[in-house]
């Protein structure tokens, strides 16, 4: 019924108790996780995770606050993770200007391999562009990423980009903080965006909802972030549940 399109299964907060959390998932009516990575190590074992679990799809690459830390060959490994491990996307990457290291020059080029990566292999792209959305969607449409599409993850309170990337042909998601009290833009936000562009999503370990603030999220929550954007599309829970399900899967899984 739900599907959470933004999972940091393989964070340390996570793996302890991996199988656990996806039984709480399934038991909550998650019936699909995205299990997002920051590096060539947890795109891999998001790639075994999925394998191990149906209801669990990977996306690779590398996240923009590790560009730094990338070794010579580092695109040669994605391309064969990618060739050999058959991800649903590529992604979390993009670029983050909140944080002054790495600098927005050395996030650049790395995620524009990876754009271009996304565009080879035909995949879409989870996108993270905190404080950065117009600069990623201006690179995303320079290379060709408008055929492939994607998602803005962890959608900013900004009403003017979130059209901007929906008139790309781009989806928007919205995790946790749309249950925040002050997130007032982002809830109307979410109500006046057409309903075919919203994903929602955890980005567990963080971001835990309002309910559970404070505490490590994971997907089971997903649900709290359903119950106010269905609210804010002045739906039903279920119908959210369905219609933000259905988004998931045509982008991340095509004909699923």
């Amino acid at each position: 019924m739900f599907f959470d399109s933004h999972a940091h299964l393989t964070d340390p907060l996570l793996v302890d108790d991996l199988e656990d959390i996806l039984k709480r998932a399934a038991d909550a009516g998650v019936t699909g996780i995205l299990s997002v990575s920051v590096d060539l190590a947890t795109s891999g074992k998001s790639l075994e995770i999925a394998r191990a679990h149906k209801n669990v799809l990977a996306a690779v690459g590398v996240h923009p606050e590790l560009a730094a830390q990338l070794s010579p060959g580092w695109e040669a490994e994605l391309d064969e993770l990618i060739e050999k491990g058959a991800p649903a996307a590529i992604g979390e990457i993009g670029l983050d200007a909140y944080h002054a290291n790495p600098p927005l020059k050395a996030q650049v080029p790395v995620f524009r391999a990876q754009v271009r990566m996304a565009v080879r292999h035909r995949l879409p792209l989870v996108l993270h562009s905190r404080k950065a959305g117009f600069e990623v969607l201006r690179i995303v449409e320079e290379e060709g990423a408008t055929a492939v599409g994607g998602v803005f993850h962890c959608m900013e309170p900004d009403e003017v980009f979130a059209r901007a990337v929906v008139n790309a042909g781009f989806r928007t998601g919205f995790c946790g903080n749309v249950t925040y009290p002050r997130s007032d833009i982002l809830r109307a936000i979410a109500g006046r965006l057409p309903r075919e562009r919203i994903l929602i999503e955890t980005d567990c370990p963080y971001l835990a909802p309002q309910p559970l603030r404070g505490r490590r999220s994971e997907p089971a929550h997903v649900v709290h972030t359903a119950g106010v954007v269905a609210v804010a599309m002045g739906v039903s829970l279920e119908e959210c549940g369905r219609i933000t399900t259905a988004n998931a899967r045509a982008l991340f899984r095509p004909g699923a």
